[in-house]
């Protein structure tokens, strides 16, 4: 089955304290750095650290919460550290999440101590602009999680400690409730515990917000539709990887998914994973396969996306980083939701379910129309349809490559934004049937140098989980929904395509789920097929 399987990162970098203590002892003379990050207001300021002498490997603290993003080893700051390294040369870089202007410098240590002091500045404020941010796809234990969040400057946080069942190397700590508050440098995070990760050949889904352990237990030949069904129960939000999953349409169709990733796990910091045997899992004749290029990456997980909103659904775009599994740092994908700077987690959750969000690892992109309806929002014409003025705007600290607005998975609009980094703009979109609206961004992150990037380059060229340098950023908002004398989207091409991918999915079960499940997912299947065939007669 072509699924990811979770690893732990020790599987591609190891360091021991030990190792490093040896390294250190074999080099001299040694400087203590003493490092000190404040905001620009000089108040102290949790953030991510990495120092590398050159020509040799990251050096931690004692002690520190480790973030390997291979080859690189970064640590989760209160706000300053002290690291012994080599005279000489050493590459210091400070970062916190999305919202600040990252610091990268080459600074001279020189024995016996060297102090810097890092100003990181902020480029934005999304709180401040009625936004708080989370992801859904996190493998940290619950006990290591807090620092990793506040460092990044998350507002609510999920841990995964059930992964096809209970994951015994990320426990739920005893006393652990629905919302659990997660603490570093005197800041709290509330997160849920509880949550859930199916991963079989049926799809991944990601379950947050369980007011318990996942009750059912896990079974390969088992379809996820028992597991989502639970879920949305029990109030639980219910996220897949994708729209190139095999159950999702069938789960979405029953009303058993909230959000699908479009900035999913694909996306890595600096680089990508080429994923072009992922376009067709199902393996149904004539669709598409997408170029094993980081935008060709891009294009399967928004192209899969829109053809689930073209039969109807109204889904949610998601934002999640794989944490503990992939290299990245937690919420280097996340999503921004539109909610009270006092909101709960329950209540940002239930505003990611509405649609009321963007995804990013990047640029802010915000759209509205002219009435102000926003994503997650639908307004009503009469029979006749109307023209819609909608507004977009774009903050990036990154240089823009590109935005569009896109109707019912067509781009119906292209604003000349290369090597901007604010933008805004207006369009005009004639609306005679059901439609879904939503717009999209790409930057360039130049960061890196050239041959700094390509050290980010990991497995065989035939390996399906080797990863590639990029330098692309996205965002993606989720959609308005435009509703015309009553009758909601329904493209008929997507809704032939979503039926030939029900009747592929019903062979799919057929070979690999047990017995007992074969016919309650089959029944399931005829009942998803009946709502499409319902969405085709309108037209």
């Amino acid at each position: 089955m072509q699924v990811d399987s979770v690893r732990p990162l020790s599987a591609w970098w190891s360091v021991t304290a030990p190792s490093v203590l040896l390294a250190l002892a074999s080099v001299a003379p040694a400087a203590e750095l003493r490092i000190k990050v404040v905001d620009e207001q000089s108040r102290p300021l949790p953030c991510r650290v990495l120092v590398r002498p050159a020509g040799g490997d990251c050096i931690m603290p004692e002690g520190a919460v480790t973030v390997p993003i291979p080859p690189d080893k970064w640590f989760a700051c209160v706000d300053s550290a002290i690291v012994e390294v080599p005279e000489g040369d050493v590459l210091l870089r400070v970062e916190r999440g999305l919202e600040y202007v990252r610091f990268k410098q080459e600074i001279k240590a020189t024995a016996p101590e060297t102090t810097k002091i890092v100003t990181l500045r902020r480029w934005i404020d999304m709180r401040s602009r009625g936004y708080m941010c989370g992801e859904n796809h996190v493998h940290v234990a619950p006990a290591e999680l807090g620092p990793m969040l506040v460092a990044e400057g998350l507002d609510f946080g999920t841990s995964l400690t059930w992964w096809n069942g209970p994951d015994a190397r990320r426990p739920i700590p005893a006393g652990s409730q629905r919302v659990s508050t997660l603490e570093f440098a005197g800041q709290s995070v509330p997160s849920s515990v509880f949550d859930a990760e199916l991963e079989y050949g049926w799809g991944a889904a990601y379950i947050q917000n369980l007011p318990a352990p996942m009750p059912i237990e896990t079974d390969r030949a088992r379809p996820n539709l028992d597991y989502v069904r639970h879920a949305c129960e029990v109030g639980g939000l219910v996220s897949y990887q994708a729209g190139w999953s095999r159950e999702v349409l069938l789960d979405a169709l029953l009303g058993y998914v909230h959000v699908v990733n479009i900035c999913n796990n694909n996306f890595h910091m600096h680089r990508f994973q080429p994923r072009s045997h992922y376009s067709n899992l199902l393996q149904v004749p004539d669709f598409p396969v997408y170029d094993d290029t980081d935008q060709g990456m891009m294009r399967m997980n928004t192209d899969t996306y829109y053809r689930l909103l073209n039969c109807g659904l109204k889904l949610a775009t998601g934002a999640g980083t794989a944490i503990g599994v992939k290299p990245n740092p937690v919420g280097y994908n996340r999503a921004y939701i539109r909610v009270a700077a006092d909101a709960s987690l329950q209540e940002f959750n239930k505003a990611w379910a509405a649609g009321k969000n963007f995804v990013t690892n990047g640029p802010m992109i915000f759209l509205k129309t002219g009435a102000g309806q926003k994503p997650g929002d639908t307004i009503d014409f009469s029979a006749d349809g109307d023209r819609v003025s909608v507004e977009l705007t774009i903050l990036s600290d990154q240089p823009l490559t590109s935005a569009e607005v896109v109707v019912n998975g067509q781009v119906v609009h292209t604003f000349e934004v290369a090597e901007k980094h604010q933008f805004s703009g207006t369009a005009e979109i004639d609306v005679r049937k059901g439609s879904w609206l939503a717009a999209r961004c790409t930057a360039r992150d130049d960061l890196l140098t050239g041959q700094e990037l390509s050290v980010y380059r990991s497995g065989a060229d035939e390996h399906r989980f080797r990863q590639r340098p990029s330098r692309l950023r996205f965002a993606h908002t989720s959609p308005i929904y435009l509703s015309v004398d009553g009758q909601d989207v329904a493209v008929p091409g997507s809704i032939r395509e979503g039926l030939l991918m029900l009747d592929h999915f019903e062979r799919f079960t057929r070979e690999q789920a047990d017995d007992q499940y074969i016919g309650p997912t089959t029944a399931a299947i005829e009942k998803a097929r009946e709502s499409l065939r319902d969405r085709l007669e309108p037209q």
